[in-house]
């Protein structure tokens, strides 16, 4: 899909998010009325609004891993297609055109000179046309087949496993811009209160009332804030420009975020939390159907070991002249049955790499569990523990600004020395700061819970799971776990290998 493409399909999708379409979040809550993206014509001079359900929309839409995945599927589609039509009839037709020689055909065109003969014997048409069927191949037809359906099975669910990751990315480089733009107007706020300071106390200084050096102290903490400021500018910019680029739209895009951080308490325990991800992953999924792809691919290679037998037939024309059966016609119907019986050990060496490749799945599977478990219990210790800063944070907060004021009021008594001034304000610069990074991180970290846990974008993975322990298809295991309706409908008719 080209850029233009990419553009316009933008475009379209703004329009139906603004219309109201869109993924629902609760981590954050919504500061505009509409959610998704408003303005979405980009008319003259007015930024886009955009949502956190239309950002990872757009992005959903728009993001090339998720094109590669779905191309790692129509491949595991028409490997499935491949694998069925082995099983079926196939006809061949050889054919081939020579200049033959030798005593024996000497003597056969000195007859045709003689007159002995009508064949002049210079040239050579043979066609042979022959048709099989297999019977039996010792199991390597099914067994590829049955690996192939797992394989599939296996490209259904990474898809899935993409798009939460899509959506997970893009949600941490949503919430980074609201978390840079929190720390722009806190350091904003730090620079108003010291430029505030800072005007009383040059004008208590132009009355005799300070010395210079708190003069020069506060000039010193000015700039220090203002570096602060531009510092968390430059992250701000460098935040938005990634956002940009995970929604697919041009780095210099003017928009606004409509969302704000907010604090919503987490039901779900940690045992809860981490039954639903073993549960619903869908990578943990796909990696147990790339053990049992694995394990048929094994019993596949046993194969050679075994005889086979087809139904055979074949034709056979020769003669002088092309498709002419003058010369030669032979025909033949019945069973061929092959074995080999000795074949340096290749069958062998065959059967351990596919039992090597078994082993190597089973290990990354557990592998995987193993870790399923881990980024579960890291993403909800770390999301409580960031609940726990908010209220602290929020607390210090009102203390902060509680020993500011005092502080100002004993400074401009002249009971107090600028030190504790520009203490409390750093403290209260501090405490503000620390309110809006445990915000973050309990949002961030709620975020990457549910990415571990494996909450789904469009697939249930446990319904389809079952459906295809029920015997039935893929696409109909994933009409069964679409989570949205229609989802799955391949436009011009079925997908390939659907319907074989």
């Amino acid at each position: 899909m080209n850029a233009a493409m990419k553009r316009v399909g933008l475009l379209a999708l703004a329009i139906f998010l603004a219309a109201g379409g869109g993924l629902g979040e609760a981590a954050v809550t919504s500061a505009a009325p509409s959610p998704g993206i408003s303005d979405a014509s980009g008319a003259a001079g007015t930024p886009l609004r955009l949502s956190l359900s239309g950002s990872v929309g757009m992005a959903l839409a728009t993001d090339e891993s998720i094109e590669a995945a779905e191309a790692g599927k129509d491949t595991a589609k028409w490997q499935l297609s491949a694998a069925r039509r082995a099983a079926g009839f196939q006809v061949n037709w050889r054919s081939g055109a020579s200049h033959i020689g030798g005593m024996n055909y000497e003597a056969a065109r000195k007859r045709y000179r003689e007159g002995l003969s009508p064949d002049a014997y210079t040239n050579s048409f043979t066609n042979n046309f022959s048709a099989e069927f297999p019977l039996y191949t010792g199991g390597r037809v099914e067994n590829t087949i049955e690996a192939r359906h797992h394989g599939l099975s296996s490209a259904d669910l990474r898809l899935e496993n993409t798009k939460q990751t899509v959506k997970y990315q893009t949600t941490e480089a949503y919430f980074n811009v609201l978390q840079q733009k929190n720390l722009v107007e806190v350091a904003a706020s730090a620079v108003r209160m010291s430029g505030e300071q800072l005007s009383l106390i040059e004008a208590q200084f132009s009355e005799g009332a300070v010395a210079k050096a708190d003069v020069l102290q506060m000039q010193v903490q000015l700039a220090n804030y203002r570096q602060s400021l531009v510092t968390a500018e430059g992250a701000l910019d460098v935040a938005r420009k990634t956002l940009l680029d995970c929604v697919g739209l041009p780095h210099d895009t003017a928009f606004e975020t409509t969302d704000r951080f907010s604090y919503e308490p987490y039901s779900l325990t940690l045992p809860a939390c981490l039954d639903y991800a073993l549960e619903n992953r869908p990578d943990a999924a796909a990696a147990q159907y790339a053990v049992k792809q694995a394990e048929a691919q094994k019993e596949a290679a046993k194969s050679g070991y075994r005889p086979t037998l087809s139904a055979v037939a074949s034709k056979s024309v020769a003669d002088e002249k092309a498709f002419r059966h003058d010369r030669s016609e032979a025909w033949e119907a019945g069973l061929s049955l092959s074995w080999s019986v000795f074949d340096n050990m290749v069958t062998a060496a065959n059967v351990n790499a596919a039992k090597s490749e078994a082993d190597r799945a089973q290990a990354e599977a557990e592998l995987l569990l193993r870790n399923v478990r881990l980024q579960t219990e890291s993403a909800y210790i770390r999301m409580k523990a960031a609940e726990t800063n908010i209220q602290t944070a929020a607390a210090a907060i009102k203390q902060a600004e509680n020993r500011y004021t005092i502080a100002q009021v004993r400074y401009e008594e002249g009971v107090d020395i600028l030190l504790a001034v520009t203490d409390a304000q750093e403290k209260l610069t501090q405490a503000r700061t620390n309110y809006c990074t445990a915000l973050y991180e309990y949002n961030l970290n709620k975020a990457a819970l549910e990415k571990a846990m494996g909450v789904p974008v469009d697939m249930d993975v446990p319904r389809y799971v079952a459906a295809r322990d029920e015997g039935k298809s893929e696409p109909r295991a994933l009409d069964e776990a679409a989570l949205h309706p229609g989802q799955n409908e391949t436009p011009g008719g079925s997908s390939p290998g659907e319907k074989e």
